[in-house]
């Protein structure tokens, strides 16, 4: 992940009444839901390093990554690149989450598809420090 990638995981809704949030593992997995076509027209698919990656849009840039695992969606992660991420884009995506009944799992919490929560939460990011002033978080970083 670069420093200026927000970074999350979309979770299967279902999942998180039925498990703990301590099993990142089985919060994790989508295996238990039958997903029969996922559609994401908004990136453009990219050559995973990995065959069991499937990959949308650029690494160091916003992008979807599909793991699988004997042919079902184990996880599904999203970056959002906060130097260039556009609310139309931003929109499509958490747009998708909403189609996939998925909820965003980010630092060991759950939140919402919902624009302005998300926005909040990338405002707070790490991510967002380094694109407001790269040259004063790294040296706070490597201050600690």
């Amino acid at each position: 992940m670069a420093l200026w990638q927000f970074d999350c995981y979309l979770v299967p809704k279902q999942k998180i009444e039925m498990c703990e949030l301590s099993d990142k593992d089985e919060i994790l997995s989508w295996n238990a839901r039958s997903i029969a076509s996922i559609n994401i027209d908004f990136l453009e698919k990219q050559e995973s390093w990995a065959q069991d990656i499937v990959q949308y849009g650029k690494d160091n840039e916003t992008c979807i990554r599909l793991l699988y695992e004997n042919g079902f969606v184990q996880e599904i992660s999203c970056r959002f690149d906060l130097r260039s991420l556009s609310k139309k884009l931003l929109d499509r995506i958490l747009n998708f989450f909403i189609k996939m009944e998925g909820m965003i799992l980010y630092k060991g919490k759950i939140y919402p598809p919902d624009r302005n929560e998300v926005v909040e939460l990338m405002k707070s990011s790490k991510a967002n420090k380094f694109c407001q002033n790269p040259i004063r978080y790294l040296e706070e970083t490597s201050a600690r």
